[in-house]
């Protein structure tokens, strides 16, 4: 089980400022002096972590000089914090739905747009995109040494949590191999898997995502790249190779 600083950090807050907070708690008001002692952190540092709790809504300060004490806001105000975040967050998603259809109207009609992706990070980006894809929909072809089969635990915790969350759905075409632990009946359900054909076993490489009108194209974990292609043309394309593959697919069985 995670402890509580793992928690925090979980949260949003630095290990600096989790231990401040934590060391905060234990009296109703602390000097940063006295702060910095019981938690084991060096002054400058510990005042740092204070003014940036305080920007966070987690502390507070009163006195002045030498009488200058800080007081750690009550944990129920955690939730608060969540739910404040949660409302502005729903304000700008509000914004952006009525932004989009003007914006786009403005955009050129470009009818191809292509973009590549270099390390973890834009490899996640890609990700992303797929995760809050428009339709809630992939078709996905996947080799058995895959970026998602390698990708760190806490990325695989948050990528199923968010892919639950927002209810992606799929339908999965798999090479032998795949997944490395049983499925439960949701995941079944979500993932919708088969096995692809004999004659094109070990014949991917790269992972394949179809959503929208796009194709995500995503190299194995050691190589780190992925290009993302905007296209109606070329996402009709490779959904023609896709349903050719997938009526020849046979159904999941673990192997």
């Amino acid at each position: 089980m995670a402890d509580i600083n793992s928690l925090l950090t979980s949260f949003g807050l630095t290990k600096t400022e989790a231990t401040i907070y934590r060391s905060g708690l234990l009296q109703s008001a602390s000097s940063a002096t006295s702060l910095s002692r019981r938690a084991g952190i060096k002054r400058p540092t510990t005042y740092h972590a204070l003014e940036t709790l305080m920007q966070k809504g987690l502390a507070t300060k009163k006195g002045s000089g030498a009488r200058l004490v800080f007081s750690m806001t009550s944990p129920n105000a955690l939730k608060s914090l969540v739910d404040r975040e949660i409302d502005r967050l729903e304000r700008q998603k509000s914004v952006v739905d009525q932004l989009l259809p003007l914006l786009t109207k403005r955009m050129p009609n470009t009818a191809i747009d292509v973009a590549h992706y270099e390390g973890l990070v834009g490899v996640k980006a890609v990700v992303e995109e797929a995760l809050y894809c428009r339709s809630g929909k992939w078709d996905i072809i996947a080799p058995k040494e895959n970026f998602f089969a390698s990708f760190d635990r806490a990325y695989a915790k948050y990528f199923l949590e968010t892919r639950a969350r927002r209810g992606v759905m799929a339908r999965s075409l798999w090479e032998k191999g795949l997944p490395r632990h049983v499925l439960s009946e949701e995941e079944i359900r979500q993932r919708n898997p088969r096995w692809l054909p004999e004659s094109a076993q070990h014949a991917f490489k790269s992972l394949i995502i179809l959503f929208d009108d796009k194709v995500a194209i995503i190299s194995s974990y050691d190589a780190l790249t992925a290009i993302l292609i905007r296209s109606e043309e070329i996402h009709g394309t490779f959904e023609v190779l896709f349903e050719l593959l997938w009526n020849g697919a046979k159904p999941y069985r673990p192997s």
